[in-house]
């Protein structure tokens, strides 16, 4: 007969198996499915002793996955990792790490977003088409400033 410890790890080995989780979300995900909160915590303990949960190595893994296939900013990246409860600093130096090894330039990355969705908007009124291209650009979580200069630039006629 297992233990209700055993079915907890077992089943966060399962989890693991689909998919990398950071140990909010783990623990988060073995609480829904009423696996004991003393379980919960042994289970996630004992992950991270044996090198199996490691939030420092999944704010990496998210950052450069993020950053290269989808073009998030750091912003957006950092935001996303605060919500499945990467701790600050691992998330600060995850994005440093990532942008500098990959070389990714942020300004870079608008740019060649930005001109790719005007593609699709050139039909549009001009004031509609910046209207859209800012909210594109926002929601990807670019600076501000960044955003308007690129979106002035690209809306001149």
């Amino acid at each position: 007969m297992t233990t209700p410890f055993t079915a907890a790890y077992n089943k966060a080995l399962e989890c693991l198996a689909r998919g990398a989780k950071s140990t909010r979300d783990l623990g988060r995900w073995l609480a829904q499915r009423e696996h004991a909160l003393e379980d919960v915590a042994a289970v996630l303990t004992r992950l991270t002793e044996r090198g199996l949960l490691n939030d420092a190595d999944y704010a990496v893994r998210f950052a450069r996955s993020r950053a290269t296939t989808r073009g998030m900013s750091r912003r957006r990246i950092a935001a996303e990792l605060a919500k499945r409860g990467v701790a600050r600093e691992l998330v600060d130096a995850a994005i440093t790490e990532v942008m500098a090894d990959e070389s990714i330039d942020e300004r870079a990355m608008v740019d060649a977003a930005a001109k790719k969705k005007f593609r699709s908007l050139e039909k549009l009124e001009p004031a509609v088409q910046r209207t859209r291209l800012y909210g594109f650009l926002a929601r990807k979580g670019y600076p501000p400033d960044l955003v308007r200069e690129t979106v002035a630039r690209l809306t001149r006629t």
